[in-house]
């Protein structure tokens, strides 16, 4: 897969050939996304076109709205997952001030139509510009007959919607194994081994601790039964999000995994966790030795989870 970066304004032909292009911002790849892409392959293959995904490198209600956005996947978190699916092309749009002011004919001439677009393939929520104008029910006007529109309905799992907020909401709850259905995968948070306290070391069970890219959502505070990959191999995990407050007295939360069977130095290696099951919350213990025996309880459980899942 390729990934290409855009800046409005561009010019003509930045691919060779006509194309099948999937629109969103597919925060997560989830299930929603994943459906609409295999839509977009299946009409490729009919053609004998590459299938081209088209992203920005920021969520438009950062621009529009100055919302602070927090994301299910950073960008190469996101890449990866479509390499994954089979897509050909990665289009990452920069969400620059010219192209937050694109009219929705605008944006389909100078932007869709530039893109050689064969085929548009898009969810049915899918906007372009202020959504009472901007969106699928108007396509048709704008394309003019220059490219084939395919709108993908809702897609939903017990009745409810597969949306990112939805997945985003069952993250911030604890609910892992919700998000891992929706996602059709676990959560994962990637990132380097940055220099922690030390603290786990101490207590006999060290850590590796997760300095995070992007302004990731992030899962309740307690501990987690995890798998997280370092030097090339995964590893079953517990880890904990929280403020260390039998040790620490801080305000930073910091994401800290034991790896069971790993005790090596590790310090700026890249590391990813993937997020199964969460199973209890932060608890301040009078003294270290309160601290170790529960920890040992939280491996036990956590051992015996991924036992029962083989």
């Amino acid at each position: 897969m390729e990934i290409i970066d855009l800046t409005y304004p561009f010019k003509e032909k930045i691919l060779p050939k006509k194309l099948i292009l999937a629109l969103g911002f597919f925060d997560g790849v989830h299930l929603g996304h994943q459906h609409l892409i295999a839509l977009a392959k299946q009409e490729a293959k009919k053609k004998n076109l590459p299938v081209a995904v088209m992203t920005f490198d920021r969520h438009p209600k950062e621009v529009y709205q100055g919302k602070n956005v927090l994301y299910i996947d950073n960008l190469n978190e996101k890449a990866y997952k479509m390499k994954k699916l089979g897509v050909d092309y990665l289009l990452v749009m920069h969400f620059n001030d010219a192209f937050s002011k694109l009219t929705a004919q605008e944006f389909v001439d100078n932007v869709l139509v530039k893109l050689q677009a064969d085929t548009v393939i898009a969810g049915f929520d899918y906007t372009y510009g202020p959504k009472n104008v901007a969106n699928m029910k108007n396509f048709p006007k704008f394309a003019k007959g220059r490219f084939k529109i395919i709108e993908v309905p809702e897609q939903t799992y017990d009745d409810k919607k597969i949306g990112s907020t939805e997945i985003k909401t069952a993250i911030q709850n604890g609910q892992m194994e919700l998000a891992c259905e929706l996602l059709g995968g676990p959560y994962v948070m990637s990132g380097i081994v940055g220099h922690g306290l030390r603290n786990g070391h101490k207590l006999g069970f060290p850590t590796v601790n997760l300095v995070w890219q992007g302004k990731k959502v992030l899962p309740k505070i307690g501990v987690y039964a995890t798998k997280t990959k370092i030097l090339g191999k995964w590893y079953d995990s517990m880890t904990s999000v929280g403020y260390n407050v039998t040790i620490h007295q801080g305000r930073k939360i910091f994401i800290e995994s034991n790896l069971f069977g790993f005790n090596q130095e590790a310090y700026d290696q890249p590391v990813v966790i993937k997020w199964y099951k969460y199973t209890r919350g932060e608890i301040k213990f009078t003294n270290l030795a309160d601290l170790h025996e529960q920890m040992m309880k939280d491996k036990q459980e956590i051992e015996t989870y991924f036992a029962q899942q083989k």
